[in-house]
């Protein structure tokens, strides 16, 4: 074999070693394209599953509704129902844990949007406010973290809470409408 064969064949070989690094590159490209864009959807059909939730499930639901049409609920009684406390619980834990996904990242602000209308009327309601003034107080008073953790700090994030929210003796003032239904 002659010296130009020689060359010749190294050529070729190395074109060939070329040609299937871009093609396994490129397949590369083409598998994760495919991945990301099936993580997509599957995280689509969690934020929809997420949002069909609220409005299927018949506790969330009914107490969605007693938020937004801002009806009486809490009172010394709440705590002793255990029925109208267990559909509250349920719904603001539902929502605290939307608050938490949205707070390690695995939902964006964009998709939280699907839920904006809710988070607000929730954390604007007074009743709750009020809820969460007892909650607040207490969970400090025995060194816990609070219940709705997530959701409190949305609102907070939020500004959505009055400085008298973190004032434990802000339920005195008759002009306030917190109350101390819970011994703190």
């Amino acid at each position: 074999m002659n010296i130009i064969g020689l060359i010749s064949k190294i050529l070729v070989s190395n074109e060939l070693k070329g040609i299937s690094q871009v093609i396994a590159i490129i397949g590369g490209l083409f598998v994760f394209y495919q991945w990301q864009h099936n993580n997509r959807l599957k995280k689509a059909d969690y934020i929809n599953e997420l949002t069909e939730k609220i409005r299927t499930d018949e506790m969330i639901k009914e107490t969605i509704y007693m938020f937004d049409y801002d009806e009486d609920w809490y009172s010394e009684e709440f705590h002793l129902s255990g029925d109208l406390e267990r559909k509250v619980d349920k719904t603001l834990s539902y929502f605290s844990y939307i608050c938490y996904l949205k707070s390690r990242g695995i939902i964006t602000k964009k998709e939280l949007c699907f839920f904006q209308y809710e988070l607000e009327r929730i954390l604007r309601n007074q009743q709750v406010q009020d809820y969460f003034y007892n909650l607040y107080h207490f969970s400090n008073k025995n060194g816990v973290p609070m219940t709705f953790k997530y959701l409190f700090e949305y609102g907070e994030k939020e500004k959505l809470f009055s400085k008298e929210m973190y004032d434990k003796e802000s339920y005195k003032d008759e002009s306030n409408y917190f109350h101390q239904y819970i011994n703190f």
